[in-house]
């Protein structure tokens, strides 16, 4: 019983909301200053768009700047006289390990006997070492090689976005 008088007083008051709303447009509001208040709102949500896409840009340049920043500090230790064997192949000692790494990881599993692994109750550890390792290893991967044509693109377009804006 209590359902049914949720639902009778929720659409009656929908009704009542839409009917007082309608009753103030018509005799408070007119055509003109309708159109006006939709304008306005229109304008300021473009607005706020524009400010989110900004600030979009503006979180991207800090990133790009943040990677230059380090690419740029490695090569300055490469190119160091007095900088030390471990510093100068610190990164890529680390790279071959978690590339080594993973290729181990996947030839264990692949030639291991994975009933062993369910019965000792590790495979979710595996699994989840695995998916770890795969993830910096396509980090690792994107650092020495770039990334993929497809960030390129996005890049370029985010350039001509802000060189455009710059403009204006």
């Amino acid at each position: 019983m209590a359902g049914f008088f949720a639902n009778l007083f929720s659409a009656g008051a929908s009704s009542l909301v839409e009917a007082v709303g309608d009753a103030i447009d018509k005799n408070f509001t007119s055509d003109e200053e309708r159109q006006a208040l939709e304008a306005e709102m229109a304008k300021a949500s473009m607005q706020y768009e524009l400010e989110m896409a900004t600030l979009g840009l503006e979180e991207k340049k800090v990133h790009l700047a943040d990677t230059a920043s380090a690419r740029d500090h490695q090569s300055r230790v490469q190119e160091s006289e007095h900088a030390s064997w471990l510093a100068k192949n610190v990164h890529p000692l680390l790279a071959v390990g978690i590339i080594g790494l993973t290729f181990f990881m996947y030839f264990w599993i692949i030639q291991g006997d994975l009933s062993e692994i369910d019965k000792n109750g590790v495979k979710d550890i595996v699994i989840y070492i695995l998916g770890a390792l795969t993830t910096i290893a396509t980090q690792v991967a994107a650092y020495y090689f770039g990334s993929s044509q497809g960030s390129k693109d996005k890049q370029k377009s985010l350039d001509n976005m802000a060189n455009g804006r710059n403009k204006t």
